[in-house]
């Protein structure tokens, strides 16, 4: 006897409601979706490498300055400044209370020369402050990868960085030496316009200084930027350095003839700026650490100048790999 098999079930088909309750559902990223979001290519010039350099020295400026960042970033760099600005002006002002209102020469509290062992020291804690801040945050935050997007090299980038620490550093030292100058100036018993003649002789010494201690403090905090990586440990270890070669005075003998001291001489780091202050103001030498072994003077701007070129050329094979 036969049997029937059962009729299979029928499926309903879905309906235009049900098909819309699908497409709700749906994702919509299994949907091609374009969007005009309005890109249009860049039409104003290209200004290229020049304009790529202004603005890296202008923003490591402002970074190194604390401009445009939280309160706390500004407190001490700007303290530095103060501290360098104050003491011109109370030189000026104590001139102007021993001298009277005028005065036959600078006398020595408005000596440039004897003014650049008081302002070197604080030129010293600035740059140990700005040279690891212009670079270790480029390094940490991967800014550099974005620098080497653009027409940007590695030699252009160090050379925007030097440019700003060279530039600050400059100008801590030269505002107030130019406060010190006008007011020693102002005072002069033959009037304004003789002091500025007069005093106006040193500006060559001064300016040359000015290079010995911007070059031989900042190349050493550089060099040591470029391979720390924490700002606060980078300027840790470069005051440690300076303080280091600043004692080193005191443990070379005078007048020594030793092989060693002659070689470690030029590596007293603090002392070299020193130095060229005595060999350019024509002044006789204290007992820095070239004299003791006696070397001239002008053996301390050799070392600086060798020192930087030397900073220049390692900062470069370290960068070239990051561009």
């Amino acid at each position: 006897m036969s049997q029937e098999r059962p009729a299979p079930a029928r499926v309903p088909m879905p309906g235009a409601a049900a098909i819309a309750t699908a497409n709700a559902l749906t994702p919509a990223s299994a949907e091609g979706t374009v969007y005009d979001l309005g890109y249009a290519p860049h039409e104003g010039p290209r200004l290229g490498r020049p304009a790529a350099l202004r603005a890296m020295v202008i923003d490591g400026s402002r970074r190194a300055l604390g401009l445009r960042r939280k309160a706390w970033t500004k407190v001490l760099p700007w303290g530095l400044i103060a501290a360098a600005i104050v003491p011109a002006a109370w030189v000026v002002a104590l001139t102007f209370v021993v001298a009277g209102f005028s005065l036959e020469d600078a006398g020595p509290f408005g000596d440039p020369a004897e003014f650049f062992e008081m302002i070197g020291t604080i030129g010293m804690l600035f740059v140990a402050l700005v040279a690891p801040t212009l670079l270790i945050p480029d390094r940490q935050h991967g800014v550099l990868a974005i620098y080497a997007s653009r027409p940007v090299r590695a030699s252009d980038y160090l050379l925007a960085r030097g440019a700003a620490l060279v530039g600050l550093t400059s100008l801590l030292i030269l505002i107030p030496h130019t406060i010190l100058y006008l007011g020693i100036s102002a005072l002069y018993a033959d009037g304004f316009w003789a002091g500025l003649v007069e005093n106006g002789t040193e500006i060559p010494a001064i300016l040359g200084t000015t290079a010995a201690y911007v070059l031989g403090y900042g190349a050493p905090a550089f060099l040591v930027a470029i391979f720390v990586r924490r700002v606060a440990i980078a300027t840790g270890i470069y005051v440690l350095v300076m303080f280091v070669t600043a004692s080193l005075v005191e443990a070379m003998p005078r007048a020594t003839d030793l092989l060693v001291f002659k070689v470690l001489a030029p590596l007293a780091l603090f002392w070299n700026p020193l130095s060229v202050r005595d060999w350019l103001f024509d002044r006789e030498p204290e007992q820095w650490a070239l004299d003791r072994v006696g070397f001239e003077p002008w053996v301390a701007a050799l070392a600086i100048v060798a020192i930087a070129l030397v900073t220049a050329v390692i900062a470069h094979r370290r960068y070239r790999r990051e561009f």
